[in-house]
């Protein structure tokens, strides 16, 4: 390895809190060399640019960044937010109250919006409780797309027929055969979902994003990113997303980070392992 890209990913890992393992070495390797391409330099003289730029690094970090994601990913999760999470922040919170949820890293709006709609889904609304959405990622890119909210029907696969019937509609333009045609037709958000999310570019490492996060949310979704991050950025990270939860607030990671998160005020959700709770 060159001492230039060693320069770069020590770089990264301080801004970003990136773990540079082989994967993410390869996918920051092309995108070095794509951006050194258009730029007629070498590799190498372009990561000595990109270290020492944040915006440098925020267009490798466009490029590079893993960003996969799915409506309701982890079914069994958004299973047990919608029967058992969700109504019990409706029912403990009081009316007047508004129910405060945050996508972490919500990449192009799947999961985001995929907690809207388990929010109409669940008994929750019976309470009258109004419910807000933040959704965050450091990619403006990916935060084009969601806030768009316009999805190819191949990610809607996992949606069943009365779901996506219900919550989303061909875009405008696309006949009802194309609506059934898997090759190219779109779908759109309703807007009564869409306007419960507010979607804002955020690198979760900064620490004064966090200045004003503390106690403000009910539920917290951070999936599939711990496991990117280096071990003194997860334990950063893990300690801040506890500091933002209100007591009894709840923290949903993915099956695989669960080891990650330890935390004296995070308690395990012992029905639904990959949920914590936060104890007062």
């Amino acid at each position: 390895m060159s001492s230039s890209l060693r320069k770069l990913e020590e770089a990264l890992a301080e801004y970003y809190g990136w773990a540079i393992t082989p994967s993410a070495r390869l996918k920051l390797s092309a995108a070095i060399a794509a951006k050194a391409g258009r730029l007629q330099i070498a590799p190498e003289e372009y990561c000595d640019i990109a270290a020492n730029s944040q915006s440098e690094m925020l267009a490798l970090v466009e490029e590079a960044a893993v960003g996969d994601t799915a409506f309701f990913r982890e079914s069994a999760q958004f299973e047990w937010l919608r029967s058992v999470v969700l109504p019990k922040l409706g029912a403990s919170r009081p009316r007047s109250e508004v129910v405060r949820l945050w996508s972490s890293a919500c990449s192009t709006g799947e999961e985001a919006y995929s907690l809207a709609i388990a929010w109409h889904q669940s008994n929750a609304q019976q309470y009258a409780n109004q419910v807000e959405i933040f959704a965050t990622d450091v990619r403006n890119r990916a935060l084009l797309v969601a806030s768009q909210a316009r999805y190819e029907e191949a990610s809607l696969s996992a949606i069943e027929a009365g779901v996506r019937s219900q919550y989303f509609v061909p875009c405008e333009g696309a006949s009802d055969a194309m609506a059934t045609d898997a090759t190219g037709s779109r779908y759109t958000l309703s807007p009564g979902v869409r306007r419960l999310v507010t979607f804002r570019r955020v690198n979760l490492l900064e620490q004064i994003f966090w200045k004003s996060m503390a106690g403000r949310f009910d539920l917290i979704v951070c999936t599939n990113l711990l496991f990117l991050l280096h071990s003194v950025a997860v334990r950063r990270m893990v300690g801040r997303l506890a500091h933002s939860l209100k007591p009894d607030g709840f923290l949903m990671v993915a099956p695989s980070e669960v080891g990650f998160v330890n935390h004296p005020k995070l308690r395990r959700a012992i029905d639904a392992p990959t949920f914590f709770c936060r104890i007062a």
